[in-house]
């Protein structure tokens, strides 16, 4: 990567970061939701009982503000949380049929979002990209 000027680089993920960020922020029924919270439905979704701090590992964010966001979740009936019964420190994580809901209502705004983002690329493009995106993901 010699060639390549790694802070070009570096700052087209964050200006790409910062336009996603400002496109995906639904305004629903419960209230604002982010593309970051809607990320975590997701996660509980597929990961029935996830732990909170499987959760946190796998959003690689701090513990405060996951939790913060967790809460708001809980309160607003997207999800439920239930304290372990051997381990009083761990907390299951589970979507509710709100949650699942909401997942489904947003979906066409998803993909819209997506296709916007993508529109200037050919199929191609946009399958070298997926790759790429799921390369540095792992």
């Amino acid at each position: 990567m010699s060639d390549v000027n790694t802070r070009h680089v570096c700052r087209h993920i964050y200006l790409l970061n910062a336009k996603v960020d400002h496109m995906t922020t639904f305004q629903t029924e419960a209230g604002r939701i982010s593309r970051e919270q809607l990320y975590m439905l997701e996660i509980i979704a597929e990961e029935p009982n996830i732990t909170q701090k499987q959760l946190i590992s796998r959003m690689k964010k701090e513990q405060t503000a996951i939790s913060r966001s967790i809460q708001r979740m809980a309160d607003g009936q997207l999800i439920t949380k239930t304290q372990s019964r051997e381990d009083l420190r761990a907390s299951y994580l589970k979507i509710s049929q709100k949650g699942l809901d909401l997942i489904d209502a947003l979906d066409d705004e998803i993909c819209e979002v997506t296709d916007e983002l993508l529109k200037d690329l050919s199929k191609e493009e946009v399958k070298h990209l997926s790759e790429i995106l799921e390369k540095l993901h792992r």
